[in-house]
């Protein structure tokens, strides 16, 4: 059996420039439940036509499910 150390969302703002895609977080949401997620790295682009220095930053998400459906919950800049 493989045991999987979690992060909180706190660990991961501080160290964002470590965190890797998939690696497990455990946060509070607003009613007060701990849920549990996985790190999203996201590339997004401007949308500029002519840009040609897309993307400009990769930020960071937790993916967690609520429910049957998936959400997404911001971090930061990533990189």
């Amino acid at each position: 059996m493989k045991i999987i150390l979690s992060k909180t969302i706190y660990e991961v703002k501080e160290n964002i420039k470590d965190v890797k895609p998939g690696d497990p977080v455990i946060f509070i949401n607003k009613e007060g439940n701990s849920i549990t997620g996985s790190i999203r790295i996201r590339e997004i682009y401007c949308g500029k036509k002519n840009c040609t220095k897309c993307p400009h930053k990769i930020y960071a998400y937790i993916r967690y499910r609520a429910g049957n459906k998936v959400k997404e919950k911001y971090i930061g800049v990533a990189r």
